[in-house]
């Protein structure tokens, strides 16, 4: 798939030119630079991941492509106009499930539906859709609470899918769920990325992960975050185990080489944030 996107051209959805993020901290001497010079191409309809040391500015950058906040410097574009705050076009789904609990699942999908005056029958029609979509046939009418971690954060899937969004942005939308489920989720993504062609940006702390679900992974580095590099990511089939073939753990030798010296150099500004505290 990574290798046909190489050889035709294909649009770029989300492009990001020189883009930095500045904070101003009370008490500082200096601004806190979160993000310096970042130049970044997401492909239509690709599957991107996004991987760098704690504290490099992965959901900042989230954050700047979702419009809910501006960058300091630089531009974000999504098909080529300037993003200037959170829209329709992009669905985000963050590591806090984020439901509304005296809402069934049913209902939370169907909110940013209502907020768009759709009719009752489709918003019916459209939240049963894309529940059956990541496997909640039958749970329709549960809460939150009655739910387990992996099925909530399906619905918030669901929610974020149901306006039909060009754009997918997750922010390490697996990380508090156990392996398995993980993993299941992992698999139960890819699957419904395949089926929507939507284009995915995807953070994660996790190699395998970055690895397994990316076409591309992104490499960023420590703060200032920049991105160090963009890794290409084939396989021959996605048959079987895919964790298991060769080519993952080079994949995966490969990015954890790139990001080895990124770690430690965050662990360093850390400890020294520290002592200053």
């Amino acid at each position: 798939m990574t290798a046909t996107l190489g050889r035709t051209a294909v649009k770029t959805k989300i492009g990001l030119r020189d883009v930095s993020k500045v904070f101003q901290v009370r008490d500082a001497r200096e601004p806190f630079v979160a993000l310096s010079g970042i130049d970044l191409d997401v492909r239509e309809g690709e599957f991107l991941t996004l991987v760098g040391p704690s504290g490099c500015g992965k959901s900042t950058l989230l954050d700047l492509v979702a419009g809910l906040t501006r960058p300091t410097g630089g531009q974000i574009l999504i098909d080529g106009t300037p993003v200037t705050g959170p829209g329709l076009d992009r669905g985000i789904v963050f590591q806090q499930y984020a439901l509304f609990p005296w809402r069934t699942a049913r209902a939370n999908v169907e909110f940013g539906l209502e907020a768009k005056a759709v009719p009752k029958k489709e918003r019916r029609e459209r939240s049963r859709h894309y529940l059956d979509l990541v496997g909640l046939t039958g749970f329709e009418e549960r809460y939150p609470h009655e739910l387990s971690g992996g099925m909530r954060q399906r619905v918030a899937i669901a929610r974020s899918l149901a306006f039909d969004p060009d754009v997918l942005l997750m922010d390490e939308p697996f990380a508090a769920l156990d392996a398995q489920t993980r993993e299941s989720l992992q698999e139960e993504l890819l699957r419904i990325w395949e089926k929507t062609g939507k284009t995915v940006v995807f953070i994660t702390h996790g190699i395998d992960e970055a690895v397994y679900l990316g076409q591309r992974v992104a490499v960023m580095t420590s703060r200032p975050g920049r991105i160090k590099e963009i890794v290409e990511v084939s396989f021959d089939s996605r048959d079987g185990d895919l964790r298991a073939v060769p080519a993952f753990g080079e994949y995966r030798h490969h990015v954890w080489a790139l990001l080895r010296d990124e770690v430690a150099a965050a662990q360093v500004l850390e400890r020294k944030a520290t002592s200053h505290g």
